[in-house]
């Protein structure tokens, strides 16, 4: 008898299909805002215009108002863009179809906000004003205005040199360098608390001391134990 030839290991037939379970298709994508619905939204928060006449503090003012409600809205920078093209009226809107129509198209087509800021505020908020109002901020000193009135401008001006003022410490020792003479005196025992305690340490000394002498008082009062 012939000798048998050895079989190997059966292998079963593949069809196709069955090597295993096909991937499952990819997730459809998000739906995109429509434009006419975020404008729309965008419109009933009743944003200012800007004209471009005016003073500096007004552009940014406009500027500071549509970012609250950009940001409250949640907007990309693409939505932010097209919203604000509506807002502009006047030599403003004038100025802004000039600088698109002139501006390299790739870089208008990747235009995001922050550079849009850029060059409202190179048009309209002049670098010699805001070197002017960094050399106010280091200069600032409550002089003959309240407590409250020196604090509320101190923080309007951190704008201007936000490196400067990045940490409660740092706002905390700006405003205490300002203050009166007597009303530091009082307060710059208190090193280390948050801006918030210096404040109101600040408001209780300037409370106690007499009206006729809020100006200038050489012995200010102590602070009570709670402070």
């Amino acid at each position: 008898m012939p000798p048998r030839r050895r079989r190997g290991p059966r292998v079963e037939e593949q069809t196709e299909g069955s090597v295993g379970n096909p991937p499952p298709p990819p997730p459809p994508p998000l739906p995109q805002p429509n434009k006419r619905e975020y404008i729309k939204v965008f419109r009933k928060e009743n944003p200012p215009k800007f004209d471009g006449l005016g003073e500096p503090p007004k552009a940014e003012a406009w500027v500071r108002e549509l970012e609250r409600i950009f940001d409250f809205m949640g907007c990309t920078d693409k939505e932010r863009l097209a919203c604000v093209t509506y807002q502009l009226t006047g030599p403003a809107d004038f100025w802004w179809e000039t600088k698109r129509r002139t501006m390299d198209p790739a870089r208008r087509e990747a235009l995001t906000w922050e550079e849009f800021k850029e060059e409202v505020y190179d048009k309209y908020v002049p670098m010699s004003y805001r070197r002017a109002k960094i050399v106010e901020f280091h200069t600032l000193k409550q002089g003959s205005m309240m407590v409250t009135e020196y604090d509320r401008t101190l923080c309007e001006m951190t704008r201007y040199v936000p490196e400067l003022v990045d940490t409660d410490k740092n706002m905390a020792a700006k405003f205490c360098f300002g203050l009166r003479p007597e009303i530091r005196a009082a307060v710059a025992s208190r090193r280390g608390i948050p801006y918030s305690e210096v404040l109101g340490c600040a408001l209780y000394v300037e409370e106690a001391l007499p009206k006729n002498e809020r100006a200038i008082n050489p012995t200010p009062p102590a602070l009570p134990s709670n402070y």
